[in-house]
């Protein structure tokens, strides 16, 4: 009895004991085995009870013939008290064993009870056992797929790597070729911006200076008029005018052919006191009269310089030089310091320009 309360008790503190033995591998393993065993030992005390009190019932039955036949009516009185005392100790033995039956039957009971609970647990548990696997075999079928799906991700997630890679390079070397532009726009718009201010500077000393030509341009206009009325009437007097004592009339002009000889400068400034200047000649007509003027092989200054600026030959009215008759290799200015020009007659021909020292003292030709 003690035994079987034990192993009761192990029962019911294995069924709490959730945190060290699953409760499917309990149900499984221990509940059906310790039930099945219970069932068993108390079928057997049963039986030995039921045999225990059929032994009595025969006992006492052949107690009361042996002494009904055999005893005599006077017993013993000492084996009478021996068989009442065993008598009594085997009824008190049979209600202890009656208890004890009925203890165990209400356990038995109570276990079978607890055994069907048991069952029906163990078959959720078989149902949810079921379900759980189901849904594992589920999961790792979704596993397999998303492992498949990795793999080809990280295919796809390394040439990707290998397309950024790439691309960040490219990034990077557009942005080297963005920050040199930039750098270069930057440049550009300051030197835009300068030529802005210039070019207004500019627009402003342009609209001053073609204000100005404007202004010169009526200047003009006005004094070429007056000019031309000028002129006209320089020519009508000319016309009518007669050259003085040893001038020479050519044209509208008059010349004179000096018999002394001076510097250059020293024979312009004659000239100028008589009233005109050192010859300008500015045709072949008036080249070939010249010519006629002087002797044979004589050479004469006439009114042509570049003594302001080297090599610029000028006229002494501020005429252009447009018309040459230069000798060949003239003007070849020796040590820089031929700056006048002189006249040199030929007799065939209608001679030629040769490039002197101004010092040089020669015989000049002015023209009125």
């Amino acid at each position: 009895m003690d035994s079987l309360e034990i192993d009761d008790a192990y029962i019911n503190k294995n069924l709490r004991m959730d945190d060290h033995i699953s409760k499917v591998d309990f149900q499984r393993r221990k509940q059906p085995s310790r039930c099945r065993c219970t069932s068993v030992c108390l079928g057997l005390l049963c039986a030995i009870l039921l045999a225990g009190n059929i032994g009595q019932i025969f006992y006492y039955e052949i107690i009361d013939r042996l002494t009904s036949s055999y005893i005599p009516e006077k017993l013993n009185n000492t084996e009478e008290d021996r068989l009442q005392k065993s008598y009594d100790a085997l009824t008190a033995e049979k209600k202890q064993l009656e208890v004890r039956l009925n203890t165990m039957t209400k356990e038995n009971d109570q276990m079978q009870t607890n055994f069907n609970n048991v069952e029906r647990d163990l078959e959720a548990l078989r149902t949810n056992h079921n379900d759980l696997t189901a849904r594992n075999n589920q999961l790792q079928t979704n596993y397999n797929n998303l492992q498949r799906s990795n793999v080809k991700l990280q295919t796809t997630f390394d040439q990707v790597q290998g397309n950024y890679s790439s691309l960040k390079r490219d990034k990077d070397q557009l942005q080297a070729s963005y920050n040199t532009l930039n750098i270069r726009r930057n440049l550009l718009q300051i030197g835009y911006n300068l030529l802005q201010k210039d070019k207004e500077r500019l627009q402003n000393s342009y609209d001053i200076v073609k204000t100005e030509k404007e202004q010169l341009q009526t200047n003009y206009s006005s004094l070429a008029t007056s000019e031309e009325q000028l002129q006209k009437k320089i020519d009508k007097a000319r016309r009518r005018m007669v050259c003085q004592t040893g001038w020479q009339k050519f044209d509208l002009s008059c010349y004179f052919v000096s018999t002394v000889k001076k510097c250059w400068l020293c024979s312009r400034r004659d000239c100028v006191a008589k009233g005109g200047d050192l010859v300008v000649i500015d045709s072949r007509g008036k080249q070939e009269f010249i010519n006629s003027l002087l002797k044979k092989g004589e050479h004469a200054w006439i009114g042509l310089s570049d003594r302001i600026i080297e090599g610029d030959w000028t006229w002494v009215n501020g005429d252009p030089v447009t018309t040459t008759y230069w000798e060949p290799g003239q003007p070849n200015s020796v040590y820089g310091e031929q700056d006048c020009a002189t006249f040199m007659q030929k007799s065939s021909g209608m001679g030629e320009w040769n490039d002197l020292g101004c010092d040089n003292k020669q015989i000049y030709i002015c023209e009125l």
